[in-house]
């Protein structure tokens, strides 16, 4: 098992490892920050368990857990790949309908996503626009 690969993908692995160990907080998790001797302490404290056995367990579920990051990568990979050949194979008038039909079959989803594009863009603009002011 690679533990900086663990360490650094911390964020990401979070939720597997609260569904593995249900016990876990999100407080647990974050006071963990992907530290190996860490999540060791935390998980024979709240499990009883002795330190080899939680070794025993991290071991078996980090070897596992390459395979659905892998899977994730792929997938991001392949959607990646679809979006690409989209764009490249559609007209601007034909986004422009994609569009307006994805908008209609998801009213709410579609204003939620635009209140959030415009937010980031007055947060990217509102500090361009701060630093200029006197």
């Amino acid at each position: 098992m690679n533990w900086t690969r663990v360490e650094g993908n911390w964020n990401e692995m979070k939720g597997k490892v609260k569904e593995k160990w249900g016990k876990l907080t999100d407080e647990d998790l974050t006071q963990v920050g992907g530290k190996h001797d860490r999540l060791v302490g935390v998980l024979q404290q709240k499990y009883g368990m002795a330190k080899d056995k939680v070794e025993e367990q991290l071991q078996s579920f980090f070897e596992n857990s390459e395979g659905w990051v892998a899977e994730a990568k792929d997938k991001v990979n392949e959607v990646y790949e679809k979006g690409r050949e989209y764009v490249q194979s559609t007209s601007p008038t034909d986004m422009a309908g994609d569009l307006r039909q994805l908008i209609g079959q998801y009213p709410v989803q579609s204003v939620i996503v635009g209140v959030g594009v415009g937010f980031l863009i007055g947060q990217v603009f509102g500090r361009t626009g701060s630093s200029h002011r006197g």
